[in-house]
């Protein structure tokens, strides 16, 4: 039997799931999160019910991939306007169980997302900040026609929070 596999935007039904995947990565990761996930790690599912209607009264979207209905990965996509750039697209917290990485799972996550940023007219171009020494990360963006933003941010990568972040984005036609 092939497992049953459902993407969907995080309700407050998914709190407790999303906060034990969160935690679950925080434990495995060798390089540093984006400052949006470090600031979930520390959450219980009530501070996470309560992050997840901001991010939504704020227009971010965290969707997650099911399996089975386990969650098994998730990705989150804000927006911005800028004056030079135009509307972006920040896409942070991609994160999928290991054994589920380079499954329609992941894939299913990333296609949602460049679809949304497609659909929106004020949408011009995704931007991802990845840790400069997860190349795991790199890859599985730059295989999504995601480049290194080598002119905008000071050579591509900038200093964050408890590490170097590399800025990878996604040109939309």
């Amino acid at each position: 039997m092939s497992p049953f596999l459902q993407l969907k935007r995080l309700s407050e039904s998914d709190a407790a799931a999303y906060c034990a995947l969160r935690r679950r990565a925080a434990e495995e990761l060798t390089y540093p999160p984006e400052p949006q996930v470090r600031d979930e790690t520390g959450l219980d599912s009530e501070g996470i019910i309560a992050r997840l209607n901001e991010y939504a009264a704020n227009g971010t979207c965290v969707w997650g991939a099911f399996c089975n209905g386990i969650l098994v990965g998730t990705a989150a996509l804000g927006h911005e306007q800028h004056r030079a750039y135009g509307g972006i697209g920040l896409l942070w917290g991609v994160y999928v169980l290991p054994r589920y990485r380079g499954t329609p799972a992941s894939r299913l996550l990333m296609e949602t997302v460049i679809e949304r940023c497609s659909r929106d007219k004020t949408v011009d171009q995704i931007l991802a900040a990845c840790a400069s020494d997860n190349a795991a990360g790199q890859l599985f963006l730059l295989r999504f026609g995601f480049e290194p933003m080598r002119l905008l941010i000071r050579d591509g990568s900038i200093r964050g929070d408890g590490g170097d972040f590399l800025y990878l984005r996604r040109l939309l036609p």
